[in-house]
């Protein structure tokens, strides 16, 4: 009864942790962390507060690592939510390496522009420069996320609204509408990074639809933080969607390499 349960967990486990192993590159710390790993996204972020896949070798088979807060991997011990990794840091299970094709649904393969949308929230402008360039590579459609109640211009009074959004876990009323979400296949979700997760209207906006069976891209733009802090949020609320690792892209010109890489 035990192996059976192991190997269900297993199971689950693979499922629920499914996302994109995308390119990096494994890197050890300054003294006095020399022998501890950690991995550079090599966009300006790295792997942290939880579990990632990685294809470290580029073999098309990734390995599942888990990060601590401040980005170390783990190695030889078991992990906060009760799963074994080996020396080498990979989740085990009976001494088995679990691992998972390094690669993406096939929906993303397809570049059929008219089965993809692009949608995004944006303040500034910022975010809304990388989804216009997103939906000129990908021939997708493009979709504003608009809360009803509009963000004040003030740099100092919108942030102290987030925040206060952010403590009361709330859902803003937006005024965007996706007639038909049904007819897409890939959707591209963009937003600024605030006080280290998406702003409260674009998971009001996700929470509208139903996601089974999607593939969903997050990308960001923010001053310093990483995308990877946001990424649970956006799974939970999109339920039974594909949702990949998502990237900070505040460097347009990054883009298309970065589109490259996943399509």
């Amino acid at each position: 009864m035990k192996k059976k349960m192991l190997v269900l967990m297993a199971i689950v486990m693979s499922i629920l942790m499914s996302m994109t192993a995308f390119a990096g590159v494994w890197r050890t710390g300054a003294a006095p962390n020399e022998n501890r790993w950690w991995y550079d996204n090599e966009d300006g972020t790295w792997a942290s507060d939880g579990w990632q896949w990685i294809d470290g070798n580029q073999d098309g088979t990734a390995e599942c690592y888990y990060f601590d807060s401040e980005g170390w991997m783990a190695a030889d011990t078991a992990t906060p939510d009760g799963y074994e990794v080996n020396g080498d840091g990979a989740w085990v299970e009976n001494g088995l390496v679990m691992t998972q094709a390094a690669s993406l649904p096939a929906a993303l393969a397809h570049g059929d522009g008219n089965h993809a949308l692009v949608v995004y929230f944006s303040r500034t402008g910022t975010t809304e420069r990388a989804a216009r360039r997103i939906q000129e590579l990908t021939g997708a459609d493009l979709v504003e996320i608009e809360a009803a109640d509009s963000y004040p211009s003030s740099y100092s009074a919108a942030l102290s609204r987030a925040e206060r959004e952010l403590d009361q876990n709330a859902r803003p009323a937006v005024t965007t509408a996706i007639e038909d979400m049904a007819q897409y296949d890939v959707v591209y979700v963009g937003y600024p990074i605030w006080y280290g997760y998406a702003p409260r209207p674009v998971l009001t906006f996700l929470e509208t639809y139903d996601w089974s069976g999607k593939t969903v891209v997050p990308f960001c733009t923010s001053g310093s933080s990483g995308i990877s802090a946001s990424l649970g949020e956006i799974r939970e609320s999109c339920p039974g969607a594909y949702v990949t690792e998502g990237r900070r892209v505040n460097d347009v010109d990054s883009i298309e390499a970065w589109l490259n890489v996943i399509r």
